[in-house]
């Protein structure tokens, strides 16, 4: 796949190629009237497989920089960048899942529903349980099941699967 260029617009970075077909066919960012627009995790992600290149004005950035000005934006990007890549690498279509709460929704394929809302935690982090509470409530409300991703010091991933149960 050749280099696509991508610009950095605040949160999100834009592609006006009109040959971005080869990132929508494999179900990266979502597709505006004439641009596609990405968030700053797919960005990364693009960046680092080379298939883009991301500019800030006329400079291009390296993954590193991309990074760097990402962290500034996304509270817990190294966290949440882990469990993107391991998703994607597992075969998931991966999508902001800000709309439920939670910040990804998992998708088999993309013309069904997303099966899966995923909500990211450093090991060490804290989370009170009337808050765990209300992600396994969302997830059952919208028929979804809630996956937990713990990420540790080392980078290393641990998927819970949460439920709601009715006694």
């Amino acid at each position: 796949m050749s280099k696509i260029v991508g610009y950095l617009d605040k949160d999100r970075v834009v592609i006006f190629n009109k040959n971005v077909s080869k990132l929508t066919s494999r179900h990266y960012g979502k597709l505006e009237k004439n641009f596609l627009s990405l968030s700053l995790i797919e960005a990364l992600y693009l960046v680092e497989m080379g298939w883009i290149t991301v500019k800030k004005g006329k400079k291009e950035l390296s993954f590193e920089e991309l990074y760097l000005y990402a962290k500034e934006i996304e509270e817990y990007l190294c966290i949440k960048y882990l469990v993107y890549k391991d998703l994607r690498n597992r075969g998931y279509i991966v999508k902001t899942g800000l709309k439920y709460g939670s910040d990804f929704r998992l998708y088999r394929k993309m013309e069904e529903h997303s099966e899966y809302l995923v909500r990211v935690f450093p090991e060490n982090g804290k989370i009170f349980i009337n808050e765990l509470t209300g992600f396994v409530r969302v997830a059952h409300s919208v028929r979804k099941k809630l996956l937990i991703a713990i990420v540790d010091d080392d980078g290393d991933i641990v998927y819970y699967n949460m439920a709601y149960v009715r006694p």
